[in-house]
């Protein structure tokens, strides 16, 4: 019997060469995608419902070298970025920054929470991996433009969670809201960067799971990231954040059984 893998090698895709089609499998049009990276076939059925999805390693050739080592996406080794708490941050929370923090379901997973008196802000510090506070995002209390604001520059994203499988959102709430069952990540910005794929890199399995009406940047992001690591698809109807705990673990549960 043919198995979705066979079907996939019949296609004979070069490396560095893509290709979108209706799934063999569940039959459902433009959902099925095969991608040659040079090293690795991998396949994907973004369909919600269907399970199709997986790897195969093709191993590095003299052929497919060049191809290799000239589209993989260059992470520069930088060492991490420099920065310093603003005066202005403290911990003793007012009311509405402990309401804000509840409400997003990020009280009491993540440690590290304060509040700009300056801004009047409800403030995430970031930190990279090493524990070096690299930057900070902080959500206005009152009202003001913009609604979210970044304190540095860092060109990584936000992690949290110890999972092998990581969670790619957009915002820093949505990403701690679901580390209890994987690493949550937030990309902290609307576009993938270098720096974002350089972390990303190293989970087992990323889900990328964005609003519906933002489809379109969902499938930019997730055919980057399926260069350097396997990928899957959550369509949201609404964030994370703003899920009830069973309603989102429940989400989460089944994408993670999807993966």
């Amino acid at each position: 019997m043919k198995t979705i893998q066979d079907y996939v090698e019949t296609l004979h895709l070069h490396a560095g060469e893509s290709k979108r089609m209706d799934c063999p499998s569940c039959g459902h049009r433009g959902t099925f995608s095969v991608t040659n990276n040079g090293t690795d076939l991998l396949w994907n059925c973004f369909h919600s419902a269907c399970t199709s999805r997986g790897r195969k390693g093709l191993g590095l050739t003299r052929e497919t070298a060049a191809t290799v080592f000239n589209t993989k996406i260059s992470i520069p080794n930088t060492p991490p970025h420099e920065f310093t708490k603003p005066p202005s941050w403290t911990r003793r929370l007012p009311p509405g920054a402990v309401d804000y923090f509840t409400t997003v379901h990020t009280t009491g997973r993540y440690p590290h929470l304060y509040h700009d008196v300056r801004q009047n802000r409800a403030v995430y510090a970031v930190y990279s991996r090493d524990g070096s506070l690299v930057d900070g995002v902080g959500r206005t209390l009152e009202g003001s433009r913009p609604k979210w604001y970044r304190y540095g520059n860092h060109s990584g994203g936000f992690i949290w969670g110890s999972s092998p499988v990581a969670i790619v959102v957009e915002d820093v709430p949505s990403a701690i809201s679901v580390s209890d069952w994987v690493t949550g990540y937030a990309l902290m910005g609307t576009s993938l960067r270098d720096g974002h794929v350089g972390e990303l890199a190293n989970f087992d399995h990323i889900i990328v799971a964005l609003d519906r009406d933002a489809t379109d940047k969902a499938l930019v992001i997730l055919r980057e990231l399926s260069r350097v690591v396997s990928c899957g698809l959550l369509m949201l109807d609404r964030d994370l954040k703003s899920m009830g705990e069973q309603e989102r673990e429940s989400v989460v549960r089944n994408a993670i059984i999807r993966a």
